[in-house]
C-alpha cells in the first residue's frame, strides 16, 4: 500500500460558541493539528459555559489575533500559508470587510479549503439553534432545552465539507445551519417513542434503565434471560396502563436496581443501559 500523507495540514478554527468549534473538534479527533484563533475578547462560551468550552477546545492549540489590526491580518495571513483547512462562521461579509475574506485567503494557498458556516444559505438573517429546529419542524421531537441538534447537524456537515473540500483540493464550502438540520429531519419513525414495550426507558431501582430490543430475536432473549416467557408476544403492545404485559414488565424492572440490570445486560448480551445524567 502507497504512503498516506496525513493530516494534510493544520486547521484554522476561527469559530466561536459550539457548532464551529464542534467541527474542529470532529477534525481534530480524524489526525488534524488544530489552531484555535480567538479574539481579544475570547471566545463568549469560555465564560458562559466553561465545561462546554473546555470538551470543545481540548487539544487545540489557542492563539489570540485581533484581526481588526494590520498585525493580526498580517499573522493570520501567514498562518493561512502553511493551513489546509480554515472554519468561518461570522455573519455574512465581517470576513470581507477586515480584508480576509475567501478570494484573499485562496490568493495565499490556492490549495486552503475555506469552509464557512452560516446561519441560511441567503440573506444574513439572525438565528441560532432553536429556530432552526423551529423552521424545520424538529421542535417538538428533541429536548432543545438540554440539547443543540441543529448545531450538531451543522458541526458535521461543515466537517465532511471540508473533508469534500481537501478532496477536491481546495475552495470555499459552505454550511447553512438552517439547511443542515433540514437534511437530517426525517420523518418520525413509529415504535421509537416509547409508546411499545419493547422499546422504553422504565424505572427501576436507584435510577432508570433504557431498554432497546426492537428485533425479534432480541426481545426473544431478554424475555427467556428476564423469565418472562409469557411477553414474548408482547413486544410491540402499547406501554400503557392498561396493559397487563406492561404492568409484568414494571414490575420487574421496580424489583432490581439499575446498575445490577445493566450489569445483568452486559452479561446476556442484551440492548438495555442504565441512564446516566
Amino acid at each position: 500500500m502507497a504512503p498516506c500523507a496525513w493530516p494534510p495540514g493544520k486547521v484554522l478554527d476561527l469559530t466561536r460558541l459550539l457548532p464551529g468549534p464542534l467541527a474542529g473538534k470532529l477534525l481534530l479527533e480524524l489526525g488534524f493539528s488544530v489552531l484555535k484563533v480567538e479574539p481579544p475578547a475570547g471566545d463568549p462560551l469560555q465564560a458562559l459555559a466553561p465545561e462546554a468550552y473546555r470538551f470543545l477546545n481540548a487539544g487545540k492549540e489557542v492563539r489570540v489575533l485581533d484581526l481588526k489590526t494590520e498585525e493580526g491580518r498580517e499573522a493570520l495571513l501567514a498562518l493561512v500559508g502553511e493551513a489546509a483547512i480554515l472554519l468561518e462562521a461570522n455573519r455574512p461579509g465581517v470576513m470581507e470587510r477586515l480584508g480576509l475574506g475567501p478570494e484573499v485567503l485562496l490568493a495565499h494557498n490556492p490549495r486552503l479549503v475555506y469552509a464557512r458556516l452560516r446561519g441560511y444559505p441567503e440573506g444574513d438573517d439572525p438565528g441560532h439553534d432553536l429556530t432552526y429546529l423551529a423552521e424545520a419542524g424538529l421542535l417538538g421531537r428533541f429536548p432543545w432545552r438540554a440539547f443543540q441538534f441543529a448545531d450538531l447537524a451543522g458541526a458535521y456537515a461543515l466537517a465532511l465539507a471540508a473533508l469534500k473540500g481537501l478532496l477536491l483540493g481546495g475552495g470555499v464550502y459552505e454550511v447553512a445551519l438552517s439547511e443542515a438540520v433540514k437534511a437530517v429531519a426525517y420523518p418520525p419513525i413509529p415504535f421509537l417513542d416509547g409508546s411499545v414495550l419493547c422499546y422504553g426507558v422504565y424505572p427501576a431501582q436507584e435510577g432508570e434503565v433504557a431498554l432497546a430490543a426492537l428485533e425479534p430475536h432480541l426481545w426473544a432473549r431478554f424475555c427467556q434471560r428476564a423469565g418472562l416467557p409469557e411477553l414474548l408476544g408482547a413486544a410491540f403492545s402499547p406501554a400503557s396502563p392498561d396493559n397487563p404485559a406492561y404492568a409484568k414488565l414494571l414490575a420487574f424492572f421496580a424489583e432490581r436496581p439499575a446498575h445490577a440490570l445493566e450489569a445483568w445486560a452486559k452479561a446476556e448480551g442484551l440492548p438495555l443501559r442504565r441512564v446516566r445524567g
